[in-house]
Parts: structure tokens; C-alpha cells; sequence
């Protein structure tokens, strides 16, 4: 008999010894706060896993329980392995030293010498054998981590857990729940179908925090009665609403405010191509008490309150000194694509980018004249 989903999953995690558990780097946070979820409960399993974001992720759901386990870089994912064939001539003394950028390594035979026929050269197996992409409609979403490591995830069985329409199903396992409100619903009925006693207070807070996030504290349009029902098992589990709500508006109420003001005077508007932007400076971000962590609530608010607008780009200073944009595209639109010129990173709702220049006003003209270009080359 074929087994379900939940079994397929289960047996995957049986068999694998070390985990990685991702999201896209646009993802609302119901990937993270859902990620925190699945490791608390594997750590239940006694299966090793580590979840990987982006730095923007991790500082805005570090207040949640294993927060503080969150990591923004993967490492090294394979060991070479020196193979030394001593059957027929045993080690009489091993010692290496690290000089001028090389490292040697001294192997003194008992007798003779060793030669290089006696060496071998290899790489050991990945870091992870099993991933979780949680709220990722397609690998190019995870930005660097699978750019960067390709090869990494098209060797590593991947389970890929979703609710998107776009959702391109890219997983050797595939748990895409359209009629779902957040991936946090997904992951609660896996763990009650697999472990139900499994689901601590810590587990029921990350659920929680992932359905609060993605429905928008429960104002979104397209909420699930699925969605309130869970939210309700899990308060009655013990998650920490006052938590959650806490550390998600403790700088709302006054840094996205004072931002949303700020990016209010500054917006400006094209009807032709139904597109909206505005620009944030440092100082922006300093008189407001925010960062760009701040600047989804303000998007989102600006969104709702604009529905003749189709594409929405916010430009800001980062730290470092140069600009970079975040646009927001409608069903109509590719955000990446229209962004394509700037080696965007997102999915197709939200990509991001890094401009080299440092100046907001140059970087103003640019990019708006490339979107107006893309957005005329598509009507």
C-alpha cells in the first residue's frame, strides 16, 4: 500500500542524520516561525537539524522560543577525507603545522616510507541529508543560499511544504495546501497526525506566531476557518499569544508609524503604469526609530489602502551606504522579472535588490524608468 504524505515525511526524517530547514528570503515569517516549530519538534525525535535564513529574518523572530538557534550561514557542507592506507606499514608519529596559508601534515611511517599510492583523496557525503523549504514557491526564493549551493540541493531530497497557487512543486515530497491560510497549519496536522503529545507549549507558540503572521492578526481576506480553529487548539496547548503580539508590536505602534509617515510624504505616484514608490533615508530610519525590518508593515498597509496600484517599490539607504529596493508586484505582474536588471532575489509577489550606487534620487530615475520600460514591454 502507497503511504500518505505524512508517512512519506515521517520515514524521510527516520532515515536522515543531520536536517536543514529553510524559507524565502521574502517570506512574511510564517516560514521561520514554522521552521522553529518543526526543530523543536525533531529535537523531539532526536534528529539534528538547523534552520537558515536571511539576517532580516532572523532579528525580527529571534523573540521566539530557539530564537536564538537561528543561523544566517551555512558553512561547509562536505569534509575531504585523507585516506592513508596503513595495512601494511603502521604510523609511528602524526603531527601538522599551518604556515603561509597551507596546512601540512606530517605522517611518519614505523618503517620505510609511505608513498602516494598509498594516499586517497575524497569528499565525505553532504552536511544535511534531508531539507524543509517551508513557504517557498520555487528554489530561485531562497536567494544566495541556493544560488550559492546548487549542487547542494539538487543531491539533497527536499520536502517542501506550502500554500501558494505558484507553488512549483520542486520537492522530492510536495505538501502544498492551497485551502491552508499558513504553512504553521500544515506542519500542526502533520505533528498531530505523527506525535500530538509532541506539541509542547514552545512548539504551540512558533504554530501561533506563524498563523498571526501570515493572516495578519487575523484581518487577512482570504483566512481559512482551518486557520481559527487551529489557533485555537494551540492557545488551549499553551502558546504564548501575549508573547507574540507583544514582540510583533512592541515597535509598531511608534517606529511603523513614524515610518509610514515618512514614506507617505514622500510617495509619489504614476496612474499610466499603475505603479507607486517612495524613498527612505538613514535618516528616515533614525527620526522613526525603525529599520527596514519595520518596512513590510508599512508595504502592507500601503497595498491594502491602494488597490488601482499594481506594483509598489520602496528604495532605502542601507547601512552600508548604498541603496537598495524591495518591489511588490500584483498577480498581473513578475516582480522578479520586472526587476530583472538588478539580479533581484523574492519570488514573483516581492523581489529584492542591491544597487551600487549611494545616492537615493539617481537610483530614484533609474529604476523607475527600467520598471515603467518592463511594465510597457508586458501591456
Amino acid at each position: 500500500m502507497a503511504l500518505n504524505v505524512h508517512q512519506q515525511i515521517i520515514e524521510l526524517i527516520n532515515k536522515s542524520h543531520h536536517i536543514l530547514l529553510t524559507t524565502s528570503v521574502a517570506n512574511s515569517g510564517d516560514g521561520l516561525a514554522s521552521a522553529l516549530a518543526l526543530k523543536l519538534f525533531l529535537e523531539c525525535l532526536n534528529k539534528p537539524a538547523d534552520i537558515i535564513v536571511s539576517e532580516l529574518q532572523k532579528e525580527k523572530l529571534s523573540f521566539l522560543p530557539n530564537g536564538d538557534k537561528i543561523k544566517t550561514n551555512l558553512g561547509s557542507l562536505k569534509k575531504l577525507i585523507i585516506n592513508l592506507d596503513i595495512s601494511k606499514n603502521k604510523v609511528s608519529e602524526f603531527n601538522y603545522d599551518i604556515s603561509d596559508n597551507k596546512l601540512k601534515i606530517f605522517v611518519t611511517p614505523e618503517n620505510g616510507t609511505f608513498n602516494e599510492n598509498d594516499i586517497k583523496l575524497e569528499s565525505s557525503d553532504f552536511k544535511y541529508d534531508l531539507i524543509f523549504i517551508i513557504g517557498s514557491p520555487d528554489l530561485e526564493s531562497l536567494g544566495n543560499l541556493y544560488h550559492n549551493y546548487t549542487d547542494f540541493f539538487y543531491g539533497t531530497t527536499i520536502i517542501n511544504i506550502d500554500t501558494d497557487a505558484a507553488n512549483e512543486y520542486f520537492g522530492q515530497v510536495n505538501k502544498v495546501e492551497l485551502n491552508y491560510s499558513s504553512c504553521a497549519e500544515i506542519l500542526f496536522d502533520f505533528f498531530e497526525n505523527i506525535k500530538p503529545d509532541f506539541i509542547i507549549e514552545n512548539i504551540a507558540t512558533n504554530l501561533l506566531a506563524g498563523i498571526i503572521i501570515k493572516t495578519n492578526g487575523f484581518r487577512a481576506a482570504d483566512i481559512s476557518p482551518k486557520a481559527l480553529v487551529t489557533a485555537s487548539h494551540l492557545l488551549k496547548l499553551g502558546a504564548d499569544r501575549e508573547l507574540i503580539i507583544n514582540n510583533l508590536n512592541k515597535n509598531k505602534t511608534l517606529a511603523t508609524l513614524n515610518l509610514w509617515g515618512r514614506v507617505l510624504a514622500r510617495l509619489k505616484t504614476d496612474t499610466h503604469y499603475k505603479l507607486a514608490w517612495s524613498l527612505v533615508s538613514q535618516t528616515d530610519f533614525q527620526k522613526s526609530g525603525s529599520g527596514p525590518e519595520n518596512m513590510e508593515g508599512v508595504v502592507a498597509e500601503l497595498i491594502a489602502n491602494s488597490p488601482q496600484i499594481e506594483t509598489t517599490l520602496i528604495l532605502y539607504e542601507s547601512k552600508a551606504g548604498n541603496v537598495k529596493g524591495i518591489l511588490y508586484a500584483s498577480q498581473n505582474y513578475n516582480a522578479l522579472d520586472l526587476a530583472r536588471l538588478f539580479n533581484p532575489e523574492g519570488h514573483k509577489n516581492r523581489a529584492q535588490f542591491s544597487l551600487a550606487t549611494t545616492r537615493l534620487m539617481a537610483a530614484e530615475e533609474l529604476v523607475i524608468n527600467k520598471i515603467r520600460e518592463r511594465i510597457k514591454s508586458k501591456n
